[in-house]
């Protein structure tokens, strides 16, 4: 609901500041002192376009503000958590800057949003029905929602809805698996020549250190036994060898007799001893040891082709079982979502058939609530005046599966005997339309979807006793919601629980709230013209004392 409208510098508003009550307030003033502009104000800050021509004389920008209690109000809620904005003690406040250097700005709650941001924001907010306005009504989603509330079908509408949601992920998640079928298959088709790789590699978990080990032992062991040997040879009795020479020299030594020489012959014959003894011991260890060239090749070429796989793979040679484990693991999830696409099929008819059978249940109140409010609209109707006007509730059937139901539903209006029905902004004109729009108002009444109803032509071109309904009507809606009327009948304005009157003084309006008395005589200039008479002010207060008492 709007609590409160500040206005400066728009047109011939210089500053306005007002707190708006609840129920009906009646806005008044003599022609041409600019009773529509708390309208244009309140339209301005619903998203209408903004021109530079609308700013005032008193500046280069023009700037409107509104309050708005928000209580209750699921659908402005749940648009400012998806943008993330706060509203402290449940109130929105909506300001708008109109410049000449630039592009308009809006504000919610003290951050910037696009006007198309705000237009949607506005539709929660308020119904204006006046000509070129924001009216709420002639959306298809606010006559939907209207007739399934008059039907009292509102929870079954969010379960068509629910089973819709689930029903049209099923089958974005089932697309999206199709969609992704030939590059699934070409996956598994790669996958599956990796793994056959590795498995025909059939590498064993620590084989890659124990190969590395035993090569290294091996290793050693060949350059180990080429060393001894080439030492063995050294010290043999073969021409050359250690233990030859040292036996020449023994044998040289032999034939000299000379007792000084008795112990280098003593040294000279132990030594040789001792290398006959470390020639058996090496000859010996060459007997009982051996290399292994055979097993040294193909450990080397095993290592080898470890080596090829896990290049190929870019990883270590000790990930590559791990890798398997990924591979094998991969291949099973993919193998999996093949059986997920046709799994899907059950699922997918489940929800579609949940669907259907609250969509038909839906369709049934929505047919029998289509007459009955047919029928009440026409009743008010007549009520105004408008005895040729009827409403048609068209229920046009849907071709798929729709979030809505089994078929869409549209207000269409005739105002004239043998003339089709059509869309309500087609048919009829503005003073018309207002005036259809408070019957399906009243009609409806405790069901609206906005909190705020404004009215600025709903008594256009009548009078009498029809401006006395129209109050009427307008006060039984104002018992039940917001309700704004910008008039110029008395009979309307003697009804409203509040009232506001404007004037114009040196070029420029204003506004203030009227007391009761003040109220009372406003009505009577209204009814009579310029000239306030005792009479007039006698009928006057007989209109409102009667509207306290209905």
């Amino acid at each position: 609901m709007l609590t409160h409208l500040s206005i400066k510098n728009l047109a011939v508003v210089a500053e306005m500041s007002l707190e708006i009550p609840d129920q009906m307030t009646v806005i008044t003033g003599e022609t041409g002192v600019g009773k529509s502009l708390m309208v244009d104000g309140l339209a301005l800050l619903l998203g209408q376009r903004a021109d530079a021509s609308m700013i005032g004389q008193g500046g280069d920008s023009a700037e409107i503000s509104g309050v708005f209690a928000i209580q209750g109000l699921q659908a402005v809620l749940a648009w400012l958590e998806t943008k993330s904005l706060a509203a402290p003690d449940l109130e929105l406040i909506i300001r708008r800057v109109i410049r000449t250097d630039g592009p308009s700005r809006a504000f919610v709650n003290g951050s910037p949003v696009t006007l198309s941001e705000l237009k949607i924001l506005g539709q929660y907010l308020a119904d204006i029905h006046a000509q070129h306005e924001h009216q709420a009504l002639l959306s298809q989603d606010t006559q939907r929602t209207l007739l399934d509330d008059f039907g009292g079908a509102s929870k079954l509408r969010r379960e068509v809805r629910s089973h819709y949601d689930t029903w049209d992920q099923l089958k974005q998640k089932q697309a999206s698996l199709i969609a992704g079928q030939k590059a699934r298959d070409d996956r598994i088709d790669y996958l599956s020549y990796q793994l056959k790789e590795l498995q025909d590699l059939a590498l064993e978990d620590s084989e890659v250190s124990a190969l590395d080990q035993e090569l290294r032992q091996l290793s050693q062991i060949e350059d180990s036994l080429r060393w001894i040997h080439e030492a063995e040879q050294g010290l043999g009795d073969t021409e050359g060898a250690g233990m030859t020479s040292l036996q020449n020299a023994s044998r040289a030594l032999a034939q000299v007799n000379d007792s000084r020489l008795d112990e280098a012959k003593q040294i000279l014959t132990q030594s040789i001893i001792q290398l006959e003894e470390l020639h058996r011991d090496l000859a010996h260890f060459l007997t009982n040891n051996h290399s292994n060239p055979e097993r040294l090749r193909w450990i080397e070429s095993r290592l080898q082709d470890i080596q090829d796989v896990a290049r190929k793979h870019r990883c270590e040679p000790e990930m590559l079982i791990a890798f398997e484990a990924q591979v094998t693991q991969e291949l099973a999830e993919l193998n999996e979502s093949d059986a997920s696409v046709a799994s899907l099929d059950q699922a997918i008819d489940k929800a579609e058939t949940q669907w259907r059978s609250s969509a038909r249940t839906l369709s049934k109140k929505r047919s029998s609530a289509a007459v009955k409010l047919e029928k009440a609209v026409k009743k008010l109707l007549n009520q105004m005046n408008m005895t040729d006007a009827e409403l048609t509730v068209a229920l046009s059937p849907f071709n798929d599966v729709s979030p809505f139901g089994l078929e869409d539903t549209r207000f269409l209006i005739s105002t004239n005997p043998g003339q089709s029905p059509q869309a309500l902004q087609k048919t009829a004109s503005g003073g018309e339309l207002s005036r259809i729009s408070l019957a399906i108002q009243v009609a409806t009444l405790g069901r609206h979807a906005v909190p705020t109803v404004v009215f600025d032509e709903v008594d256009v071109g009548i009078g009498g006793s029809v401006a006395q309904t129209i109050g009427e009507l307008l006060r039984t809606l104002g018992a039940h919601t917001q309700v704004l009327v910008v008039t110029h009948l008395g009979q309307v304005a003697a009804q409203g629980h509040h009232h506001f009157n404007v004037d114009k003084q040196a070029g420029v309006s204003s506004i203030k709230r009227l007391k009761p008395e003040g109220s009372v005589e406003e009505v009577a200039r209204m009814l009579s013209g310029t000239q306030v008479t005792p009479q007039s002010l006698a009928h006057a207060q007989e209109m409102v004392n009667q509207a306290r008492k209905a």
